[in-house]
């Protein structure tokens, strides 16, 4: 058994789900169950080298973003200051992957995913599975906070900042657990959920997690639907009228969801109002996949991922769109690489 090493913080995914909504698909080396990859024999890209960006878009917008990126390689952790244009490197390595960051209520921390722990001068033998650390906003004080067999994703913190939810095919294909940070206890949110329960997203209430599954039936194959769970009972619920829907976003009033829609190509992002159940369209374009929709501390804009390919010459930059004018687009960062699932710093 490993030992759990808990961060002091105050304040199973299969592939094909992944790739079918957008996931950054992982290579063999950090696949569940598959053996580590070779070492190539090209040396890797510098670390000089950072996602490039558009200006100038400061002008229109102010605040502070972190996402993934493979410009260097293997998927690390950036920042971008939306003042300045400047993007800096958070994360630094050589054959591990950080992906998923999510900054945590207070902008101070960093949560995201690693299978770092298999890699470096002392790595663990297995498996290289993915697990949650969490580290300071510059990159210091990295912990390790999930050490259990298996693939953990896509943390998403609750309104306190006491804990974070993540997904976790530990013990199933797909399930959703909480893991305390004070401590490292751990808590099954939901057991075999039919369909895989990922990419959990926390309500701004912490009442509620809004995540997506596999669970209507077209044909031959199971479409993507998002789901709320309710925290307290530990029941779930569809969201009604959400086929082909995934990665699920709260609004800041906690009364809407942004969400990917996958039943039109390229794909869209939609915003649904969960009271009315009113649909509208937050952003589509006819020559670009859109995906990972986040919304800005003020609400007035999300920050999505762009993309003129969907999996097979992929190449996904950032953008904003406006949240009150669905035309109105400013693109962020251009070039190589795959800038995805970024994320806005708490004012």
């Amino acid at each position: 058994m490993r030992r759990a090493v808990w961060p002091r913080v105050v304040g199973g995914l299969g592939l094909a789900a992944m790739v079918a909504c957008g996931g950054a698909a992982a290579p063999a080396d950090t696949a569940a169950h598959a053996a580590p990859a070779p070492v190539v024999s090209s040396a890797p890209a510098p670390a000089s080298v950072l996602p490039q960006t558009v200006r100038p878009f400061q002008r229109a917008v102010s605040g502070a973003l972190v996402f993934q990126s493979d410009v260097q390689g293997r998927p690390r952790i950036f920042a971008l200051d939306l003042a300045t244009g400047q993007v800096r490197a958070v994360t630094t390595g050589g054959d591990w992957r950080d992906e998923s960051p999510r900054w945590s209520p207070d902008g101070r921390w960093i949560a995201f995913t690693s299978n770092r722990a298999h890699y470096g001068p002392s790595p663990e033998s297995g498996t290289p599975d993915t697990d949650v650390y969490v580290m300071r906003a510059d990159g210091s004080q990295v912990r390790r906070v999930t050490t259990d067999a298996g693939n953990d994703h896509d943390p998403s913190w609750a309104p306190d900042g006491q804990s974070l939810v993540f997904s976790s095919d530990r013990a199933s294909r797909g399930d959703l657990y909480r893991v305390r940070l004070a401590d490292g206890a751990t808590t099954r949110l939901t057991t075999n959920f039919v369909g895989r329960a990922i990419m959990p997203a926390v309500s701004p209430g912490g009442r509620q997690v809004a995540f997506a599954a596999q669970t209507l039936r077209v044909g031959a194959f199971w479409n993507f639907q998002v789901h709320l769970l309710d925290v307290a009972s530990g029941r779930t619920s569809p969201v009604p009228a959400s086929g082909g829907a995934c990665w699920p976003s709260w609004s800041r009033d906690g009364r809407a969801l942004y969400n990917v829609q996958l039943e039109r190509e390229p794909s869209a992002i939609q915003r649904r109002d969960l009271a009315s159940g009113a649909v509208l369209t937050a952003h589509a374009d006819p020559t670009l996949w859109s995906y990972y929709p986040r919304v800005s501390p003020d609400g007035q804009w999300l920050v999505v991922s762009l993309s003129r390919e969907h999996h097979d010459g992929e190449d996904w930059d950032l953008a904003l769109v406006s949240t009150s004018d669905p035309a109105r687009r400013i693109p962020l960062t251009t070039g190589p690489g795959n800038d995805r699932l970024a994320d806005w710093q708490p004012r």
